[in-house]
């Protein structure tokens, strides 16, 4: 799909343009019986992206991202500690669209939303619970290999070249199974939701 996207791209003789990305992650998975995005990490990628139309563009990334989830201890959850880390490499495709299209209210027009979809692939894990290692590092035995996500986001200038940027992801198939195997129609396993807050440079 991505060689396909860019052959598409390049055969429309469009201009691309680049830069990094990077920032922190505030991650959860549903069915670890945790509440709220409890566990922080960072991101990195590259990018480059190219303008479809006067008001949009298409964006490809390539990006290391940590996910998972952390009870830290605590009187309030009776001082249990649970790590469950995982780190992936990420190659998202998002559509931006600049709002000015629709409005022209100062400083909103200068919002930039955007939506897409990337695969994952899981490239290192570690879990333990209450200090008792469940398994070593590297161990992928009930992972499944890569993951779908959807992508939301919002995008704001600070200058020309530097952008703040806030995202929301969750994976459209599961990390791994529940434990006992169980599934319902809708419910495969655990699943990774994420919200991503870093900064954007546009350097060519």
């Amino acid at each position: 799909c991505v060689i396909f996207l860019t052959c598409s791209l390049i055969s429309f003789g469009q201009r691309f343009q680049g830069g990094f990305r990077g920032g922190l992650v505030a991650s959860e998975v549903s069915g670890d019986n945790l509440s709220g995005p409890n566990k922080l990490g960072w991101y990195a990628s590259a990018f480059t992206f190219t303008s479809i139309s006067e008001f949009s563009n298409l964006m490809l990334e390539i990006k290391y991202i940590q996910k998972g989830s952390r009870s830290v201890p605590s009187e309030r959850n009776n001082f249990y500690e649970y790590k469950f880390y995982l780190q992936y490499v990420e190659v998202p495709v998002h559509y931006r669209m600049d709002i000015s299209r629709f409005t022209d209210l100062s400083y909103i027009d200068r919002l930039m939303v955007s939506a897409g979809l990337s695969v994952s692939v899981l490239v290192d894990s570690f879990e333990s619970d209450d200090g008792t290692t469940v398994f070593l590092p590297g161990e992928k035995e009930d992972f499944h290999p890569a993951e779908l996500n959807i992508l939301l986001g919002l995008s704001y200038p600070i200058s020309q070249s530097l952008d703040f940027h806030f995202g929301y992801s969750n994976s459209l198939t599961p990390v791994r199974p529940h434990s006992g195997g169980r599934k319902t129609w809708y419910n495969h396993g655990q699943y990774n939701s994420l919200w991503t807050f870093g900064l954007s440079f546009v350097i060519w």
